[in-house]
């Protein structure tokens, strides 16, 4: 350590100094202005700006249990395929016309 020191003293020594104590070393050239900067970042290949969209991430991982209560009552449901006429009784399909709401046997029509 002690040697870091003298080194540190040594190299501040050998730099000319002004009148008032501070160091002659010229300032570094002002960096030019851009619209937008911008980060290379290597692994993504592309320029990340301010303008960067993040995405939602989980933070623990949903069991299969957890997942199926959240999607149970989005299953299909069995649907009946033939039904009976609410009027006739008839069997029938569901969704499909009967005998639309008459009362009695549909084939005896009276005109």
């Amino acid at each position: 350590m002690a040697a870091a020191g003298w080194f540190r003293r040594a190299a501040a020594a050998a730099v000319p100094r002004l009148p008032s104590g501070l160091p002659l070393v010229p300032p570094p050239p002002p960096a030019p202005l851009a619209e937008a900067q911008s980060l290379v970042v290597p692994g993504l290949g592309a320029a990340v700006g301010p303008a960067m969209e993040l995405m939602a991430v989980p933070k623990k991982k949903v069991s299969k249990y957890k997942k199926g209560l959240r999607n149970g009552p989005k299953a299909l449901k069995p649907v009946p395929v033939i039904v009976r006429c609410r009027c006739c009784g008839r069997v029938k399909l569901p969704h499909f016309y009967c005998c639309s709401g008459e009362r009695g046997n549909p084939s005896e029509s009276s005109s």
